[in-house]
């Protein structure tokens, strides 16, 4: 399914499918935050600055965060991509950047976006392990664990885990984390209330999936359907 992508800024659109999440709009303006899965930002009308408690302020066309790493995008010119991915890249070079950004001015196909990215170097899939990430697609309110996912996989814990994090770019935890938020996201997205949307993605609590909500994504669920944002959800 495509996603149109209006080049005004008052049209912004998400997605989410298994394995990615992404956003093309205006910038939402998000706090600090680190994501459980990495993220890619590109500028689609301008560069935008990108804070990282590291490097301070930097001016970039695009620019990937790691799983984990804390930063802020500020895009006070245009729209912008994120696009979250469950496998680990590294930053886009001139042509890629380019591609990107072409892919996203007139219309969009979330399968083409995430064809793009996957040219970034990433580690080979092992199938054990994407047989793991597909029960977590399949059910991410079910909490697994690592001991009995290893066991099952023909694998010592510690190797599985080194392994799993290998292939998805972050932890066994926290990408369970990512996907159980994903379905909350969906739950919000349909209307449902935020009781409903924590207790069937698995959360203890609605002010759990609050506070997560916040922490992975620099904002919060209100915010983000304040600012009109179209979603996707079948794409």
């Amino acid at each position: 399914m495509s996603v149109s992508v209006s080049a005004a800024a008052s049209a912004p659109v998400a997605w989410i499918r298994p394995g990615q999440a992404g956003y093309i709009g205006p910038d939402l303006g998000v706090d600090l935050h680190a994501a459980s899965v990495g993220v890619l930002t590109v500028g689609l009308d301008a560069p935008f600055i990108v804070e990282t408690p590291q490097h301070g302020a930097i001016t970039a066309r695009s620019f990937y965060a790691p799983a984990r790493a804390p930063h802020r995008v500020v895009a006070p010119e245009g729209r912008i991509l994120l696009l979250f991915t469950d496998s680990g890249a590294s930053p886009l070079d001139d042509g890629l950047e380019r591609d990107l950004i072409a892919a996203c001015r007139h219309g969009a196909d979330p399968g083409v976006l995430q064809y793009l990215a996957a040219a970034c170097p990433r580690s080979t899939a092992d199938r054990r392990i994407r047989r793991v990430v597909d029960e977590i697609h399949d059910d991410p309110s079910r909490i697994l664990r690592a001991e009995q996912s290893a066991k099952g996989a023909g694998m010592s814990t510690a190797y599985f885990l080194r392994m799993f994090a290998r292939h998805t770019g972050t932890t066994f935890r926290r990408y369970q984390q990512w996907n159980r938020l994903l379905e909350a996201a969906r739950g919000i997205a349909a209307g449902h209330t935020l009781t409903r949307c924590a207790a069937d993605a698995g959360f203890a609590s609605p002010s759990h999936l609050s506070d997560t909500f916040h922490e992975t994504l620099g904002t919060t669920a209100t915010a983000v359907l304040g600012s009109r944002v179209r979603f996707v959800l079948d794409a």
